[in-house]
């Protein structure tokens, strides 16, 4: 098993919570991820030695000590994460893997090992990424639950982050029932015919991502659409798909093979692609729904006319139940006061132009919706 992945029979017990229509089973971090009370303060220390470790590589793993209100962990694993549009180097505001059990194992954050910081860079509302990964909760794919933080770097306030679960063993267990299959990082901008990165699981060959690979391939439609069926939850696909025509998510898998992960269900026999990067969302309101598809799986799938028929289906069922102005409204203004006076702590003037960019937010999704309502019924 990738060492990564490696924790004690005794977290997957503990984590072992399944998403049921949408939401989580109550487990020891339901309560992390609830808008309410404080927002978690994370000081981060790192000594002058690994510091130099952080200069020559900052995309490797170094060590640090965090500490979260009276709890303290040493010998956490960090390093810094982000692509072209979010990397920012540790003097600024540094997107940040924090892994609990890398150095010392069996060590967790309540239940979990891997712990996103995104900087949010790319989104002043500090919400997208929130909003994107419930709406694909609702919809039963799997996503990572988020929440907010303030960070701290060796005494200096980097500001307010969007805490986010990791992909590892943890995520696996909350999802599926049998998580020892392999999981996959899509990387940035390369399809499963690429050299993914195995974040969790056994060494293969990537046997299943080639496999795979050959079925989307297939030069008959109808046979390439019957592999589909065979090695894909097609169901998932197609309700992830209509998550990210939903949100104009134009850096997604179906638009083009980038912000994904793939996992291999040994239950199932089946792959399940799981979105990831959506901070950028409803940036264009009025984006069109039906587009040449940039992944290999979303083309096979969603070229043919049943995999057209599945996603317009999920299109419907994501408008009708989920994504409406009231919901959405609704879950913004849970969230919106307690990340305002959070942020105040950094920044006041951060915090009041936090405001500007909620209500900018709002008016996209009105937007969005309006556009929908016009836009769906001509789907065929």
């Amino acid at each position: 098993m990738n060492s990564i992945c490696r924790t004690f029979f005794i977290v997957g017990l503990l984590a072992n919570s399944h998403i049921v229509f949408g939401q989580a089973k109550p487990d020891a971090t339901t309560d992390l991820f609830k808008p309410v009370g404080p927002v978690p303060v994370f000081k981060i220390a790192v000594d002058a030695d690994n510091l130099k470790l952080l200069a020559k590589d900052p995309r490797k793993y170094f060590r640090a000590t965090i500490r979260v209100g009276d709890q303290s962990y040493a010998d956490v694993g960090l390093h810094l994460k982000g692509a072209a549009g979010s990397w920012r180097d540790w003097n600024d505001k540094p997107g940040l893997t924090m892994n609990f059990n890398k150095f010392t194992k069996g060590q967790l954050f309540r239940t979990i090992d891997k712990l996103n910081l995104n900087n949010a860079a790319q989104d002043g509302s500090y919400m997208q990424e929130l909003l994107a990964n419930e709406l694909a909760l609702a919809m039963g794919v799997p996503a990572c639950r988020c929440t907010h933080a303030i960070v701290e770097l060796n005494g200096r306030k980097a500001g307010l982050y969007v805490l986010k679960e990791g992909f590892d063993k943890t995520f696996l267990h909350r999802h599926f029932e049998n998580p020892n299959g392999n999981l996959y990082d899509g990387g940035f901008l390369t399809d499963i015919n690429g050299d993914l990165k195995l974040d969790c699981g056994i060494e293969n060959g990537r046997k299943d991502l080639k496999e795979l690979a050959k079925a989307c391939s297939e030069g008959d439609a109808n046979k390439r659409y019957a592999l589909m069926e065979k090695l894909v939850d097609v169901d998932k696909f197609a309700s992830n798909a209509a998550l990210q025509m939903i949100t104009a998510d134009w850096d997604g898998y179906i638009r083009k093979p980038n912000n994904y992960r793939i996992y291999f269900d040994p239950k199932s026999g089946k792959a399940v692609v799981i979105p990831h990067g959506m901070d950028q969302m409803w940036q264009n309101p009025g984006e069109g729904l039906w587009h040449g598809w940039g992944g290999m799986i979303a083309r096979a799938i969603m070229n043919h006319p049943e995999g057209k028929k599945k996603v317009i289906a999920k299109l419907k069922e994501l408008t009708e139940k989920h994504f409406n102005v009231e919901k959405m409204n609704k879950r913004i203004d849970e969230v919106f006061p307690r990340i305002k006076v959070a942020m105040a702590t950094v920044n006041k003037d951060w915090a009041n132009n936090l405001e500007g960019e909620m209500k900018g937010l709002k008016e996209r999704i009105r937007q969005r919706v309006e556009f929908l309502k016009v836009e769906l019924p001509k789907l065929k």
